[in-house]
């Protein structure tokens, strides 16, 4: 290796050095869901009674009160929708 290709190896680490530091100093927030509601969610696990290896998630989006059940087959690593419920109306 001579000194020229020494000296550029060095600049381009320090010109790759640099351009890390700006983007870790200033990062970007994200955006992903901009103009969107902002929801908090919960997800609950439970067994399907006499099944084995078989699932049900449940979704509970909480600024609204809506309920979203999925079935999980681990046998075939497919999911699938079983049904959606307005929890805040049936509370009242």
């Amino acid at each position: 290796m001579n000194k020229r290709s020494l000296g550029a190896l060095v600049a381009l680490n320090i010109v790759l050095l640099v351009a890390l530091a700006v983007v870790s100093i200033s990062p970007q927030p994200a955006n992903a869901q901009v103009g969107l509601r902002q929801s908090e969610f919960i997800m609950v696990s439970g067994i399907v009674r006499g099944r084995q290896q078989q699932a049900v998630v449940y979704i509970i989006d909480l600024s609204t009160g809506q309920m979203v059940a999925i079935f999980h087959d681990a046998n075939t690593g497919k999911s699938s929708f079983i049904a959606a419920r307005n929890m805040a109306s049936d509370t009242r």
